[in-house]
């Protein structure tokens, strides 16, 4: 009988971003199907053989596991009397007293405080449900001397050798709540030296334009992500603003993290875009200009070794920078023709559109991440 490994949702709902997730998990021999479910369940002597998706396809497996999430089980404090909030959970209030003033409760099954939003909202996890059981506890026994504040959704999963983490507002969920006036970037480096066996990362992050605070962070990558998002939830329930994160001091030594880490190098990259020392462009976005019929001038600036390993097949034009000023010919004409510009993680892509600007192209912007943060197919 053939067996086969099926996702439908690899990573949580709060990261918003893209990265080649799919391609990921296929190399681990795992097929990952998209905009489908499940129809039926077939089953033979009363066991599991199969089970067929909505297109009527249908898979031969031994096991299959459910996981469309979960909702609080209220009926014992319907059955109390206790308020039910609109989201379907038990209300308490920041003491964990729900409305019968002599009944707490805590975990899976309540509604908490947003941080950022101060809307309620379901927040599932097993360290949130400890951290309110002893605020809850400790209320109890000595009297409501103690708060449990609220989230600001905090996650973290693990796929073979990759981790997606995320902490705060995503622009989805910022969108959702009516905050616009926000900044984002992604930024595409290593967790550490590579001397030091480093592994690549690819975060997000989500400022407020005006109070310059961190209101979101996302990260990805076979390197040390739970690091990132530990530094970032801590940084955004501290409301941290970018004049304060951008000289954070964080533990440095080269088995653990770059001389710059990570978290703070996107900070620097946000904080660049926005005293305007920076101007991006997204995977997304290009791609959607690609859709859509234009025919965008891309520039790739790596150097010929990374080339041949990895391209995106765009119709791209390849100049390494360190030969770029000899070639300006080669560009468009028309000073003020839109020129993206990228390399592996666009370092070389932000140096690249120095060059240009220096030479009186006033169009010119950095891809975001690099190629190494392009979603979609490429040529290799």
């Amino acid at each position: 009988m053939e067996r086969h490994g099926i996702i439908f949702h690899p990573f949580p709902n709060n990261i918003d971003f893209m990265f080649d997730s799919a391609n990921h998990i296929k190399s681990k021999g795992v097929e990952v199907l998209t905009g489908t479910g499940v129809k039926a369940f077939l089953g033979e002597a009363g066991k599991l053989v199969a089970v067929k998706l909505r297109d009527d396809t249908i898979i031969y497996c031994e096991t299959a596991v459910v996981a469309t999430g979960v909702q609080p089980n209220v009926q014992l404090a319907r059955e109390a009397g206790l308020h039910i909030g609109e989201l379907g959970g038990i209300l308490v209030d920041e003491y964990m007293v729900t409305s019968d003033p002599d009944i707490y409760a805590a975990g899976d099954c309540i509604e908490i405080k947003h941080l950022i939003t101060g809307k309620n909202v379901l927040a599932p996890m097993g360290d949130l449900a400890n951290l309110q059981g002893r605020v809850a506890g400790e209320n109890a026994v000595y009297g409501n001397s103690v708060v449990f504040p609220g989230t600001i959704h905090t996650s973290i999963c693990k796929v073979f050798d990759f981790a997606a983490g995320s902490a705060g507002l995503t622009e989805k969920s910022a969108a959702q709540n009516n905050i616009d006036n926000i900044e984002t970037v992604v930024n595409a480096s290593p967790d550490k030296p590579g001397f030091m066996g480093a592994g690549l990362l690819i975060s997000k992050i989500l400022v407020d334009k005006s109070s310059k605070r961190i209101l979101g962070y996302q990260c990805v990558g076979n390197g040390d992500v739970s690091r990132q998002i530990a530094t970032a939830a801590m940084a955004i329930q501290g409301e941290m603003t970018l004049d304060r994160l951008v000289c954070a001091d964080l533990p440095y030594a080269p088995p653990f993290s770059l001389a710059i880490d990570h978290f703070i190098a996107s900070a620097h990259i946000v904080e660049n875009k926005l005293k305007g020392r920076l101007k991006t462009i997204s995977a997304e976005e290009v791609q959607e200009k690609i859709k859509s019929g234009g025919k965008p001038f891309l520039l790739d600036g790596r150097g010929p070794d990374e080339y041949e390993v990895l391209r995106l097949g765009l119709g791209e034009k390849y100049i390494p920078v360190g030969a770029l000023r000899g070639r300006l010919d080669e560009l468009p004409a028309d000073k003020d023709a839109e020129i993206i510009c990228f390399c592996k993680v666009s370092l070389r892509g932000y140096e690249t559109v120095l060059i240009l600007e220096e030479n009186g192209w006033t169009n010119v912007k950095v891809m975001e991440g690099g190629i190494v943060a392009w979603p979609f197919e490429r040529e290799k």
